[in-house]
């Protein structure tokens, strides 16, 4: 049977604790490739840290089949950013209940592609916070390296500070779990010696620990739930760290909706009603690329993931528009001196505008797109400047 190592990151600066499920009492410490070294033969499950992961339950009476649907829109009052910026883990509980783990997109993927590059085989990423012992009357902290891990309740729990842990606990819990009152009791373990402020009303017990992460070891369930690796993160499917091959279109697209709002936010205050006819042009664009998105919340963050959803497809999958930003791009992307300076789409032909210091550039990617993909390129206009040429083509699917 496989190994399996447990293991801890420690932020500030991230650091690693681990040990093998057979033998947890045997806790090393390291740099990210000790850990991969240790790991070589072995699946790791990964702790990240409390401070990264807000855990807590929201009421969603659905059928378990539309949770994934309702669920963004009943827990949007609860995080800071754009609900469509997290990554969410959940598990239907009793009485239409949902518990549910939370985790910025950004955050995640920092966390996990040092650890995909290194060769670890992760089996599983969890919240630190699920592992500390649950106590329904009272509030267990761990505090490592000035950081505090808090649960105080089975599903609910968080971090932050050691020195904002009292008003973490009040706020929490008065939040969370609004109709009950603050529990009685707080038991903390630390790994050094502390002077902790102590919330009102709450007794507090500090225990010492030599090895944090055999006490977390001992309380991981057979069956844990809120495992961050699922959706997109479910191991197997790698699309978050490979979509190389849609790498030329996604930066086409992202190129031509940054610059188009770059060029009306520095407008803004002159004309605020360009702007609103520029965000209805992008929203028209974007509804014809993805006809299948009925709600549009963050044309960037939807398009990232829609191109990467596509990566399956290969490059003659997806709409007219994306095959031409694909391919159109593959081709760019071999001709540095060549700039990209406006793009649209209109009638299944892809029209661009390009400088360069030479028209013969221009002459070769037009050549290079009708040899390589048989698309049919027109030269409609090549305007000479100080700087070279400005040149402005149309792209389509056939001959011309």
């Amino acid at each position: 049977m496989a190994e399996t190592l447990l293991a801890r990151m420690i932020p500030n600066p991230p650091l690693y604790e681990w040990a093998s499920l057979s033998a947890p009492d045997t806790v090393q410490h390291g740099s990210l490739q000790q850990l991969a070294s240790s790991a070589t033969n072995a699946s790791v499950i990964l702790l990240l840290p409390a401070t990264d992961v807000l855990l807590f339950t929201v009421e969603l009476p659905v059928a378990h089949r539309q949770i994934a649907r309702a669920l963004p829109y009943a827990i949007e009052d609860w995080l800071a950013n754009e609900v469509e910026t997290y990554h969410l883990a959940w598990h239907k509980l009793p009485d239409g209940l949902v518990a549910v783990a939370a985790i910025a997109h950004e955050r995640l993927q920092h966390l996990l592609q040092p650890c995909h590059d290194a060769g670890i085989r992760l089996e599983a990423v969890y919240a630190e916070t699920l592992l500390l012992p649950y106590q329904e009357t009272g509030v267990c902290v761990l505090l490592t390296g000035g950081h505090a891990a808090v649960r105080y309740g089975q599903w609910q729990g968080g971090g932050c500070d050691q020195d904002f842990l009292p008003l973490f606990i009040e706020k929490s819990i008065e939040k969370t779990l609004p109709d009950k009152p603050l529990p009685a009791h707080l038991q903390v373990w630390s790994d050094q010696a502390c002077t902790l402020p102590r919330p009102d009303g709450l007794q507090t017990t500090i225990e010492l620990i030599a090895e944090p992460l055999v006490m977390l070891a001992a309380n991981l369930p057979d069956k844990p739930m809120l495992n961050l690796l699922a959706g997109q993160y479910r191991p197997g499917n790698t699309a978050q760290f490979r979509w190389r091959h849609w790498l030329p279109a996604a930066t086409l697209l992202l190129l031509a909706v940054g610059l188009q709002y770059g060029i009306v936010l520095d407008r803004y205050w002159q004309s605020e009603s360009e702007l609103q006819a520029l965000e209805t042009t992008n929203k028209d664009l974007f509804k014809q690329t993805f006809p299948h998105l009925k709600r549009i919340v963050n044309i960037k963050t939807q398009a990232e993931q829609e191109l990467i959803a596509l990566r399956k497809q290969g490059h003659n999958g997806g709409s007219v528009f994306l095959r031409l930003l694909h391919q159109t791009g593959e081709v760019l992307s071999q001709h540095p001196d060549l700039q990209l300076q406006a793009l649209e789409f209109a009638n299944n032909t892809l029209t661009l505008q390009l400088t360069s210091s030479d028209v013969g550039q221009v002459d070769q990617f037009k050549q290079s797109l009708q040899d390589t993909h048989g698309l049919g390129v027109k030269m409609l206009s090549a305007d000479p400047d100080e700087n070279g040429v400005t040149a402005r083509i149309d792209i389509n699917e056939g001959r011309q």
